[in-house]
């Protein structure tokens, strides 16, 4: 079911409530059921210890084993392309985990504003 595609009267119906809301009833039911509806700071992980991680995710460790190989390749044949193909592979881990990790940490600041209740453009 998408709710955002059901009409309003049924929206509400299918979440068991009404435009004016629950009544006291069944909001201390859903309380008691549910608990609070609340969202929990957690302990952040450093930021550098999170970029860092970026780039030993498997896929990334399997691209630093090709670029290894081809540094290899172009050191024991000189000339024949391997360490462009090395540096291609570094960069493409270093474009790949930096927008990794900005892709995180605009989800980790936007998470904080509705936590801190500012919402704000998120630019």
């Amino acid at each position: 079911m998408k709710i955002n595609e059901l009409s309003v009267e049924a929206a509400l119906a299918s979440l068991g409530t009404t435009a004016n809301g629950l009544d006291a009833g069944e909001a201390s039911r859903r309380l008691r059921e549910f608990g609070p509806n609340q969202i929990h700071r957690v302990a952040r992980t450093p930021t550098l210890v999170r970029l860092l991680r970026e780039f030993v995710q498997f896929f990334s460790v399997i691209l630093w084993a090709a670029a290894a190989l081809a540094f290899i390749a172009e050191w024991s044949a000189p000339g024949e392309g391997m360490g462009r193909i090395g540096v291609a592979l570094v960069a493409c881990i270093l474009v790949s985990g930096l927008f990794s990790f900005w892709q995180e940490h605009r989800v980790e600041r936007t998470l904080n504003a509705l936590l801190t209740g500012k919402i704000h453009r998120m630019a």
